[in-house]
This record gives structure tokens, C-alpha cells and sequence, in this order.
């Protein structure tokens, strides 16, 4: 009697992750699977339905190895992402220190912060690319009207600046989510550390040198891998603002995975280059859980 009501509660516990299950089975796991398998053949538009790919093992791996554009994609993501956990990391930093003081109006000062990222990205990328358009851009209208231009600067138009335009988009979109993550982290720092640190005579850069930034080391580790994982996958806002364009300067891998197969229909290579940055990114996911499991075994 027992053991059938313990197989009864089984059956119901399975039957309410089910859904789950599938869900994650035909949207997730499916697509990439199958996407690693397009890979390995050479499928193009004419033999994507029929079937009829052949295995051609790893040319298409090769093939997109030897690219100049790959190696350019490769290149700007690692700029792309460089500039963008840094500097949102600084100042997701200062902004979760400046509101981790009690002053009136910080609550909502900190909702309006998080409008950022609460936004769409591709809402946010439209209106960056309205900011820094060449002609009626508010950016250009401002550097000239303060007298630190001649002439309207094509922001998202020129290689030289493209790719920092859209950098300097994604890290205004970054910087609310460091801050609440990184604030909550310091509200759980100890007062009494830092009142026993001021009666010793530690000054405020000592605080921060020997109490905040050890307490803070876990947090920051984790926001660091988080962010290397969403900024390495970081698609639609270089949609919205430039293209990957112009001439390539803004392209980063999954934007050079996307052309090759929706563009130039490619898919095999295309795949390939999606499997390079799936496989990147699930390196970085073990490394966050392992770091997330040791903390919480700690």
C-alpha cells in the first residue's frame, strides 16, 4: 500500500515538471542540437527542406576559420565586451555605492535607473541610433551648439566610431542591472565592520580596500561571468543601431552567424559559428555554477 501511494506521488510530481520538460526538450534542447548536426553538412537554401545535406565533416569550420570576417567578428566582441563589463562594472559600482546611503528620494531615483534596462533592447538601440544620427541627432546638436564641433559626425556611419557607439548603448543598458546586483551585495556587508574599521582609524579608501571590496569579492566574480555571458550574446541592439555595419566595423559573432545564414544563406557555416559561441558560452555558464555552488557550500 505504500509503495503505491509512493508511486502515485511520483507520478503526480513528474506529471507538474512535464510540461516543463517539454518546453525545455522542443525549444532549447532541440535547436541546439540540431544546430550543432548543421554544422557538420553543407546545407543552403536549396537542400535546407529536401533534406539532402551532405556530411562534410569539419570544412565548414575551416571555411569560416580562414574569414577575415570571422576573425574581425572575433576581434570585436572581445573589444565589445572588454569596454562593456568594464565600464559597467565601474560605474554599476559607484551608483550602488552612492545609493547604498540612506537620502530621501533614492527609491525613486533607483526605478528611474532601472527604466534602462527594463526597456527593450531594440526600443533603447532605436533611440540611441536617433541620439547619434548625422542630421537632427540631439548628440551632434549638442557638441555643436557647445562649440566642440564644426560639422555633424555620422556616429553609427563611420568604422572609426561605429562600434563605440554601440558599445557606449549597451554599457548606459548594463549599468542598472551591475548596480542592483552589486547593491545588494554591499547591503549585506555588516555595519558594525565598518563602524569597528572607523574607530580603529581606517579612513573610507581603507574601508573599501580591506572591508567592501573582499566582502565583495563572490558578487563581483559572479556579475563578471553573468556578464561575459549576456554581452557575448548580445545581438539586438547592434540590430536596432547599426547592422554590423558600416563595412563590418560593428559586427560580433552572433551577428556574423546571423548573416551568414539569413543573409548570404549559408547555414551550415552559419551554424558553425553559432556553435563556436554556444560552445564559449556554456564554458562560462559551468564556470558561473561552480563558482555559484562553492559559494553556497561556503
Amino acid at each position: 500500500m505504500k509503495k503505491k501511494n509512493h508511486l502515485q506521488k511520483d507520478i503526480v510530481n513528474y506529471t507538474f515538471i512535464l510540461p516543463a520538460a517539454i518546453f525545455i526538450i522542443v525549444f532549447m534542447f532541440y535547436p541546439i542540437v540540431y544546430n550543432i548536426i548543421m554544422s557538420f553538412k553543407d546545407v543552403t537554401i536549396s537542400n535546407l527542406v529536401n533534406g539532402s545535406q551532405e556530411f562534410i565533416g569539419l570544412e565548414n569550420f575551416k571555411s569560416i576559420f580562414r574569414d577575415m570576417y570571422f576573425r574581425n567578428s572575433i576581434k570585436n566582441t572581445f573589444v565589445f565586451m572588454f569596454f562593456c563589463l568594464s565600464f559597467q562594472l565601474i560605474f554599476g559600482f559607484l551608483f550602488a555605492m552612492y545609493f547604498n546611503k540612506k537620502f530621501k528620494g533614492s527609491r525613486w531615483m533607483r526605478a528611474i535607473l532601472l527604466v534602462a534596462w527594463m526597456n527593450p533592447i531594440v526600443i533603447t538601440g532605436t533611440i540611441f541610433k536617433w541620439f547619434l544620427a548625422g542630421d537632427g541627432g540631439i548628440v551632434n546638436y549638442v557638441l555643436m551648439h557647445v562649440g566642440l564641433i564644426n560639422s555633424p559626425i555620422n556616429f553609427l556611419a563611420s568604422p572609426t566610431t561605429a562600434l563605440g557607439s554601440v558599445i557606449f548603448a549597451n554599457i548606459w543598458v548594463g549599468i542598472p542591472f551591475n548596480m542592483i546586483i552589486l547593491l545588494s551585495g554591499l547591503q549585506n556587508i555588516p555595519e558594525e565592520l565598518y563602524e569597528s574599521a572607523a574607530i580603529d582609524g581606517a579612513g573610507k579608501i581603507a574601508q573599501l580596500r580591506h572591508i567592501t571590496l573582499p566582502m565583495m569579492k563572490s558578487t563581483i566574480t559572479v556579475l563578471i561571468l553573468l556578464g561575459f555571458i549576456y554581452t557575448f550574446k548580445v545581438f539586438d541592439i547592434i540590430y536596432a543601431m547599426t547592422g554590423g555595419g558600416p563595412a563590418n566595423a560593428s559586427q560580433i559573432l552572433p551577428y556574423y552567424a546571423y548573416e551568414l545564414s539569413f543573409k548570404v544563406f549559408k547555414f551550415g557555416q552559419g551554424a558553425a559559428a553559432s556553435t563556436i559561441s554556444f560552445l564559449i558560452i556554456a564554458v562560462l555558464a559551468v564556470v558561473y555554477v561552480y563558482i555559484a555552488k562553492k559559494e553556497d557550500v561556503g
